[in-house]
């Protein structure tokens, strides 16, 4: 009877650390599997926002001619709303729970906030420079009908005000933009090692938008010193 006894306590025994192992291994398993799925979420965040970027990056300049129409400047701030979205979603994923799910998290954050000022700014700034080319238009029309009355004289310089704040307005922008896309390699740089570099933008995209940016504000300057002085108008 001991014996038999001693052979069923053996087996109870066996069954329960079988029991505990199994249920180990699988709380384990499901921890690993959230986490990875996590990871998972965060690199499309991450991916998504390069595409939104890269699209915006090597788009063209909204034409003049286009001033009125809202719907050419609308793609740019739907990438900014999208990867503002983004940015709010990979702060609610629970990152505690890994150092390395951590570190990645934290260079996210870094690179969607970078990217998504970049397209608030690349937005601002085009619909700034698209507002100056239309004031600017009226303008030119206003000096070549050159009445020279009071009435026409008050009208031109209010008009040349309404340029002058469109300008202001524009670099203002246009100056954040290249400010922020001179920060970005860093951000880049930081989230680079946590994810395929197909994932992001080549450094030649960032340097050729960087530079068609400048020679867009520069271009706009110049328009601008045309109509400087008002005098010669009168």
């Amino acid at each position: 009877m001991n014996v038999i006894s001693s052979i069923r306590a053996k087996v109870l025994l066996a069954a329960l650390v079988a029991v505990v192992t199994g249920s180990a291994f699988g709380y384990w398993g499901a921890a690993e599997f959230e986490q990875r799925e996590r990871r998972d979420d965060i690199v499309w965040l991450v991916q998504d926002t390069s595409l939104r970027l890269r699209t915006a990056l090597v788009s063209e300049p909204v034409a003049a001619a286009t001033a009125d129409d809202g719907g050419a400047l609308r793609p740019l701030y739907e990438h900014a709303v999208a990867v503002d979205r983004h940015l709010q979603k990979l702060r609610n994923i629970d990152t505690s729970d890994g150092a390395a799910l951590g570190a990645l998290a934290d260079a996210a954050d870094d690179y969607l906030l970078t990217c998504r000022e970049i397209l608030l700014r690349r937005a601002s700034s085009q619909r700034y420079r698209v507002k100056f080319s239309g004031d600017l238009q009226q303008l030119r029309h206003h000096m070549r009908s050159d009445n020279r009355t009071g009435a026409w004289i008050t009208a031109a310089v209010r008009a040349k005000e309404r340029v002058d704040e469109d300008y202001r307005d524009f670099r203002i922008a246009s100056t954040a933009l290249v400010t922020l896309i001179d920060s970005f390699p860093a951000a880049q740089a930081k989230i680079a090692p946590h994810v395929d570099a197909a994932r992001l933008i080549d450094d030649a995209v960032v340097a050729t938008a960087r530079e068609r940016m400048i020679a867009a504000s520069q271009a706009t300057a110049r328009e601008l010193e045309r109509y400087a002085d008002l005098n010669r108008y009168r």
